[in-house]
């Protein structure tokens, strides 16, 4: 199987393992000489007594009272830790699904190829998310700008569908559970970050919407096409019902993308055309929804790719 870059630069089990088998070519081998001599040195030891003075009994005394504590406070620190959302903690989404899996055993018996594929399938789901709102984010270099604020919606969506389907096609029946768990972790950490999500480019048109407008009666050239789809993506205002109707509409699609009731290009396409829709508020302005569908691209493109392995 080919070697995912996203996987190469996310680690994980894989990366370890390739690691430590390009590793173990450089260890160090005992020459004969010192080989000889930890065999003498282990004759003189034979037959030494070791006695430990009452000072160094009481210091003993004390490392173990420490140890205690550490334990208690360890032990403590685990149980605040369980209440969080795991997703909180730094490092990439990736490698906390891959290091929750790797910790149950998951990848144990798998051989090489398959803990590839896997997380493979892992790190493209994650991808477009975590370079939004990971703690760890990595900044590819396969990708364009960052995500409209409705696409990140879309992709929300889609990746939390995505790792279900996931845990219900690799996960183990006696880990589902728990791997489920982490899933709707994942989802409600990644909505309360879209919540005040809005990309640079968003921001960007509306101060041009702005601009353009004041300046519209003085204006001695005429805007140019970008300029004028710009000015109408900076005015489109999407009402919380048109939310909540996209979001509906594309649990639909995903629904019966998982559930094998709908056709890869059926359904990517169907939810492509609800996020043209819903990113134009309703438009039906041919230059605003060419440069909405051409905008959102990356991230219908992104969600075909993990699906199509998927289903």
């Amino acid at each position: 199987m080919e070697i995912n870059n996203r996987v190469e630069r996310l680690g994980g089990v894989y990366y370890d393992r390739m690691l430590k088998k390009n590793m173990s070519g450089y260890k160090m081998v005992n020459t004969p000489e010192e080989r000889r001599a930890a065999e003498e040195l282990k004759a003189k030891m034979q037959g030494v007594k070791v006695t430990i003075s009452p000072d160094s009994l009481e210091y003993l005394a004390g490392v173990k009272e420490r140890k205690e504590a550490e334990k208690a406070a360890r032990e403590h620190w685990e149980k605040e830790r369980s209440l969080e959302n795991s997703f909180e903690r730094i490092g990439t989404h990736f490698q906390i699904f891959s290091s929750a899996l790797e910790e149950k055993g998951f990848y144990d018996n798998m051989s090489d190829e398959e803990v590839l594929e896997v997380e493979s399938i892992l790190g493209d789901i994650t991808h477009s998310l975590n370079g939004l709102f990971g703690t760890v984010k990595i900044y590819p270099n396969d990708d364009g700008e960052e995500l409209s604020s409705h696409a990140a919606r879309l992709e929300v969506e889609s990746a939390t569908a995505a790792m279900r389907k996931f845990s219900n096609k690799y996960v183990p029946e006696e880990m589902r559970e728990f791997f489920n768990g982490l899933i709707d972790q994942y989802y409600e950490f990644n909505s309360k970050k879209l919540e005040s999500y809005r990309s640079s480019e968003e921001a960007f048109n509306e101060l041009n919407a702005e601009f353009y407008d004041k300046t519209e009666s003085s204006r001695v050239i005429p805007l140019n096409k970008g300029q004028r789809a710009s000015q109408l993506a900076g005015k489109v205002k999407i009402s919380k019902e048109d939310k909540e109707m996209a979001v509906k509409e594309w649990r639909k699609c995903l629904n019966a993308l998982a559930g094998g009731r709908g056709g890869l290009d059926e359904m990517i396409g169907e939810m492509s055309n609800i996020l043209k829709k819903f990113a134009s508020g309703n438009s039906e302005n041919k230059l605003l929804l060419d440069y909405v569908e051409q905008w959102n691209s990356p991230a219908i493109e992104n969600a075909r790719k993990y699906w199509s392995v998927l289903v």
